[in-house]
């Protein structure tokens, strides 16, 4: 009987392993896709000539938890809504942030750019 008890235990720690590693991860509120640029305050709002580490490592993270369509739209809704908050934001500096920061995000933003066109795939 004990010698089928390990081999047993064993073959339940995988199988929970395995299904903690499927479970997809859940998407991100917009608190903390906020919290993953607010790193980038200074610079989009002329306070500093280049982003910190924290803001392209933010912008990063972002970028790679949002990948379905779904969550960029609700990170992109999200994020405009917050910046129509903030005094003295820099649109150019929001244009230029991926490329500071050797990020590719395919599209570029204004004032009144629309999440909905914007967000392709």
């Amino acid at each position: 009987m004990k010698s089928l008890y390990v081999p047993f235990l064993s073959l339940v720690a995988v199988l929970v392993l395995t299904v903690a590693a499927t479970e997809p991860p859940k998407a991100l509120t917009c608190e903390e896709t906020k919290s993953l640029v607010t790193p980038c305050l200074d610079f989009l709002t002329d306070k500093t000539n280049t982003p910190p580490t924290p803001c392209c490592e933010g912008l990063n993270k972002l970028i790679v938890s949002t990948p379905t369509k779904e969550e960029k739209l609700a990170a992109c809704k999200c994020l405009k809504e917050a910046a129509s908050h903030i005094p003295n934001f820099d649109v150019g500096r929001v244009n230029n942030l991926p490329k500071v920061c050797n990020i590719n995000v395919n599209f570029s933003i204004s004032k009144d750019f629309d999440c909905e066109n914007i967000i392709k795939n």
